[in-house]
């Protein structure tokens, strides 16, 4: 990994923190990712009836919807939502050309890496690296998620064809799982370094939103749970958690629905999430 590039820091600052991500930065002349495990986007709808087989079989439990709605949701987590915490976090995005992304698939079908050749990355004007070759200017943070967003549809979009075409579960549905991606991403990132969480709930709205650029594909259905934690700072008890936007439909298979689930009650939510994140006040 090439530390001058305008991504090197930020990714290195995700990869030594919890965030459920990892990322693998390239160099132009490196070598593609070694083993089957690893695919290119441009080569990964021809690989999704494997994928959909993969995580119904495993993950899903012979439930083919549910495999096509957790590729989804894994496709915006690691590829929309890891782009939109950088734009979030830097003011600089990467380019998401499919033939320079690359994702890895675990033995169980989910996908748990990414790995992004370096090349054209946009960021805003007065930044120290906008004269750098191969470097996209722009004015404002809407026109840079904009150029994120542009770049992510264009990437995902043959992608959702082919698990339409494969499993009937709709592209609408598709987006709004991937949809989730960025809000938790970004939502993450503000809480990590300590940033307004409302604010931080805008600007992930906003990227999902501008994926309509050119024609409708998502009406994003996320909303936010603000809930105050004993052990949280002072100055900052509430942490904002992602409600979302689409139903995985695990909880045909599993125990019981996740925190994060649109059909769970706010009840069981706050439950599960106290249960979670709380600091257990000391004995005495």
């Amino acid at each position: 990994m090439q530390t001058c590039h305008p991504l090197a820091g930020v990714v290195r600052w995700i990869n030594e923190r919890e965030l459920y991500l990892t990322i693998d930065l390239l160099g132009p002349r490196d070598p593609e990712p070694e083993g089957d495990d690893w695919v290119r986007l441009d080569r990964l709808p021809d690989r999704v009836p494997e994928l959909i087989d993969r995580l119904s079989a495993g993950v899903c439990q012979g439930h083919r919807t549910s495999a096509a709605a957790f590729l989804a949701g894994d496709l915006g987590l690691q590829v929309f939502g890891t782009a939109s915490g950088i734009a979030y976090l830097t003011g600089r995005a990467p380019d998401l050309a499919a033939h320079l992304v690359w994702v890895r698939v675990h033995e169980s079908g989910r996908l748990d890496r990414l790995a992004i050749r370096q090349g054209t990355a946009a960021v805003l004007t007065g930044d120290p690296m906008a004269r750098r070759p191969g470097v996209v200017v722009l004015p404002t943070e809407r026109d840079l998620d904009l150029w994120l967003a542009r770049s992510a549809a264009a990437t995902l979009d043959p992608v959702t064809e082919a698990v339409r075409a494969h499993t009937r579960f709709g592209t609408r549905p598709q987006w709004s799982m991937m949809a989730d991606g960025p809000h938790a991403v970004v939502l993450a990132a503000a809480d990590e370094v300590g940033f307004d969480q409302s604010e931080a709930w805008e600007r992930a709205r906003r990227i999902v939103e501008l994926v309509n650029h050119d024609r409708p594909r998502v009406v994003p259905k996320q909303r936010p749970f603000p809930l105050a934690l004993s052990g949280r700072p002072v100055h900052r008890p509430e942490r904002v958690f992602l409600v979302r936007g689409g139903c995985c439909f695990y909880y045909k298979v599993g125990a019981q629905k996740c925190a994060s689930c649109p059909i769970a009650t706010d009840t069981d939510r706050e439950t599960q999430l106290r249960t979670h994140y709380e600091v257990p006040a000391p004995t005495a």
